[in-house]
């Protein structure tokens, strides 16, 4: 196995690491800033989670979120509808960011996630790989599902003062969709899909100068 060189963030000191695929976290020697860690399995785990993430994310936007009863009537609300209302009402700047942050962010991560390693798992790295770790990281900001399911806790403990509230299909799945996302990104190491991309790079440029 070829020993792998790793630049700290921090001191920007060069590291020989002689087991780079042995499981465990490689800190810098000199400052002690972590370089990366290696988890085996990592692709079959991730491209797993994201699966999961995709169907609970349909099952999320298809059924109702809340159901809403008070003085004799009721009324249901999921994600589609609500923002909707909001376009409705003319709340342009609210329905456009509950429409980023819900709906096309979070699916465009799960359809990179599942494209990308899923093609990983079954032995294959798509030519785009590198433009898809950049859009991943720079989607990851704006992720903010988590920030959403603790303002529709709040909102329950306020509203359940005014009448009955039932937590829908959808609300069950928002949140397990949280938690899986949560555990992919635990375990996300961007630097296992960086050296299969410079191995494919490093095989491309002997195929030339052959």
């Amino acid at each position: 196995m070829k020993p792998h060189y790793y630049i700290c963030h921090e001191c920007d000191e060069i590291s020989k690491v002689s087991t780079p695929h042995k499981p465990g976290r490689y800190k810098c020697p000199r400052c002690g800033t972590k370089l990366y860690t290696y988890k085996p399995g990592m692709v079959e785990k991730i491209y797993a989670y994201n699966l999961a993430a995709l169907f609970l994310f349909i099952v999320a936007n298809y059924f109702p979120f809340l159901s809403f009863h008070v003085a004799g009537s009721s009324s249901h609300a999921n994600f589609t509808t609500s923002i909707f209302y909001l376009y409705q009402e003319k709340q342009w700047m609210m329905a456009t960011a509950i429409l980023l942050t819900t709906i096309v962010v979070p699916l465009s991560r799960i359809l990179l996630y599942c494209i990308l390693f899923g093609s990983l798992y079954h032995g294959y790295l798509p030519r785009y790989a590198a433009h898809m770790l950049k859009t991943l990281e720079k989607l990851l900001p704006w992720g903010m599902l988590d920030v959403l399911f603790l303002g529709v806790l709040v909102s329950i403990v306020k509203l359940v003062k005014m009448g009955t509230i039932i937590p829908g299909t959808s609300l069950w799945a928002f949140m397990l969709m949280v938690m899986v996302m949560a555990a992919a990104q635990s375990i996300f190491d961007p630097h296992q899909i960086w050296e299969r991309i410079g191995e494919r790079k490093r095989l491309e440029r002997r195929k030339a100068e052959v």
